[in-house]
Formats: structure tokens, C-alpha cells, sequence
């Protein structure tokens, strides 16, 4: 499923080139867990929304939004919770967003904290933004929207960021902050009550034309208990440093992961194939997909792990030969003289 699958086309951006549309993987990883503590098979509802099993097991990659869209829409009909976004809330922890969550709970002010939250969003989500809005006594009203629109999946989803937020202004300055005015853009609900004792406050509008959350000044302005500005400034000059995220792609995992493997001595087809947890017919139909064979990419592997040995000193025979999965070092030999062969010509 890719992010043109929502409507036939790719969103664009004003001068009408497609966007790349992408979320971190820890968010569904997040809503996989909160379904799974409820009682929901998580890997009945990754397979529904096409999450590959080797994605979710990456730290820090990136997915096509729509995957994540419709994994809300299928953790509500599992749970048969039409709540689902507000209750994800309390399974989130600091850290699960690896950075931007520290990004957060080092700043020195709330106001800081949201600031810095909506600077580097495309840490977590290329789809997602949150903007501020001065009012006139000084209260600030964020908005956050979506540049993908999702349905009910992205109603869902709002509801999780919008509480969310709240619950990370309250964790971090030590006390319950109620919003001011909290808006969403979905119908209005059979019941407030959920809404209501997630935000604590009844002042929620429905039906409105942008999902917004309004803190006031004096709540903005609160030092934050867990505030350490050398640290910020650290981690904001790290973050600043980062490329955009890209998505994740499955023949860079499979090479990573190959290069792991031959630490122990080169796998044979079938171990390696155990350990992505797929048939060997259809690892070698997933490579054929790529353009490769498993022959050749053990073959890459093998050969990048004989240069980088000879370039930190001069190895031993035998036990490089072992490493890469030879039976003797005159096999080992022969693959060496081939692979000069191939530079040289």
C-alpha cells in the first residue's frame, strides 16, 4: 500500500511535485502495542495493514503513511473502540520516539517544548505538522493537521496526537494543564464522556476546520521539572544535523542483516532464510523482485568482508576463511584471485 493508494494519486505540494509521505515506524509499533494489551492480534492486524514483519523489527525507519492510517482504522474494528486514539495515549512512553521525545522533555518551558515539537516533527512523520497561533491575550492556539488525508484512520490518529500533546505538557510540568479550547474536525460523538476525562476539560468543539489545542500564557511560560538547557542545546544541534528520515527498503535491511550473519560464518540459504522467517522460494523470488540472487548478494557480502579484513592488517587465513563460510583457506584463495579478476578487467 503506498501513499497514492488513498486516492489514485500522490498528494503534491504548490508547485506540484508528489511528496513523500512517510511516518516512523515506532508510531504503529506503538498502536500494535496498545491493541495487543487490550486483548488484539498484533500480527493479524500488522499483516491486515502490510506491515512486513521485517520492518517492524528496525529501529528508526520510515513507512508510507497509509500503512499507518489504515492500522488505526483496523486496531477501532478489533477493539470495537471507537475511543482507540485517546486510550493509545497511556502506552506511550518517554523514549519510544527515540529523540524527538527528548527533544521535548529537556526544554525549558512548555512554550519551548512545542516549539522545538513542531520544528523537528519530520523526525517522526513527513505527514504531520503542528503550528502555532499567537491570540490576542496571549494564549497560543497549535494546530495540527495532515497532509495526507486518511478518513477514519486519520480522525483516529488526530485524537492520539491532540491528547497526546496534552499528556506530555501535563507529565512534564509535574501537574495537570487543562487546554483552554480543544477543536477536532470529525462529527461529534454518541458520547463526550471519553473526550472529557482524557483532556479535563468540556470545553471541545466538533465539526471544526482544523484539529487545534489552546494552552494559556501562564501555562506556556511554567519551567519545566525536567528542563536541562545544555542537554537541549546538544540534542537540538544534533537534530538539526540529521538528513530527512527516508523509508525504509527492504534489500538495505536484507544486506545489513547478511552482513551481520556472516560474522558467524557465512549462512547457507536455508539458515539465512530462518532467520528472516520466510520460505527460501520466497526470499528468492523477493531478490529476483530486486534485480539479485542469493548467490550474488553472498557473494558482495563475502567479498566487502574480506576487504575491510586485509585493510585493518593481515588476517588469518584460516580463520577469515571460516568467517566467510570456505571450507579451507584455498577456496578462500580462489575467490580472492576471481574477485581482483573482476577489478582489473
Amino acid at each position: 500500500m503506498s501513499d497514492a493508494d488513498q486516492d489514485g494519486r500522490p498528494p503534491v505540494n504548490f508547485a506540484g511535485e508528489a511528496l513523500a509521505i512517510h511516518d516512523s515506524v515506532e508510531m504503529s509499533r506503538l498502536v500494535l502495542g496498545m491493541a495487543a494489551a487490550r486483548g488484539a492480534d498484533a500480527r493479524v492486524l500488522a499483516r491486515e495493514a502490510r506491515l512486513p514483519a521485517w520492518l517492524l523489527g528496525i529501529d528508526h525507519a520510515m513507512i508510507a503513511s497509509g500503512h499507518h492510517v489504515r492500522l488505526w482504522e483496523l486496531a477501532e474494528h478489533a477493539l470495537q473502540d471507537p475511543y482507540a486514539g485517546l486510550a493509545a495515549v497511556s502506552h506511550h512512553r518517554v523514549g519510544d520516539l527515540d529523540l524527538y521525545d527528548y527533544l521535548f522533555t529537556t526544554a525549558a518551558t512548555i512554550r519551548e517544548a512545542l516549539e522545538v515539537s513542531g520544528s523537528f516533527f519530520h523526525l517522526v512523520s513527513t505527514n504531520c505538522s503542528l503550528r502555532p497561533e499567537t491570540l490576542a491575550r496571549g494564549d497560543i492556539t497549535y494546530s495540527y493537521r495532515h497532509a495526507l488525508p486518511g478518513g477514519r484512520g486519520e480522525e483516529l490518529w488526530t485524537q492520539f496526537s491532540i491528547a497526546g500533546f496534552c499528556a506530555r505538557v501535563a507529565a512534564a510540568a509535574g501537574r495537570p494543564v487543562v487546554p483552554a479550547n480543544i477543536t477536532f474536525t470529525q462529527p461529534a460523538p454518541r458520547s463526550y464522556q471519553a473526550f472529557v476525562e482524557t483532556f479535563g476539560t468540556r470545553r471541545i468543539e466538533f465539526g471544526a476546520p482544523a484539529p487545534t489545542f489552546t494552552l494559556r500564557e501562564k501555562d506556556l511560560d511554567m519551567p519545566m521539572p525536567g528542563a536541562d538547557p545544555r542537554l537541549a542545546r546538544i540534542l537540538r544541534r544534533y537534530a538539526a544535523t540529521l538528513p530527512r528520515p527516508v523509508p525504509a527498503v527492504w534489500l538495505d535491511f536484507f544486506r545489513q542483516t547478511l552482513a551481520e550473519a556472516i560474522g558467524d560464518s557465512a549462512p547457507s540459504l536455508e539458515a539465512f532464510s530462518r532467520r528472516l522467517a520466510i520460505s527460501t522460494r520466497s526470499l528468492q523470488r523477493k531478490l529476483a523482485e530486486h534485480g539479485t540472487s542469493w548467490r550474488a548478494e553472498l557473494e558482495a557480502a563475502r567479498r566487502f568482508r574480506a576487504q575491510r579484513a586485509f585493510q585493518n592488517g593481515a588476517p588469518n587465513a584460516s580463520h577469515l576463511a571460516y568467517e566467510l563460510g570456505y571450507a579451507d583457506p584455498r577456496s578462500l584463495r580462489r575467490a580472492l584471485r576471481r574477485w581482483d579478476k573482476r577489478t582489473s578487467s
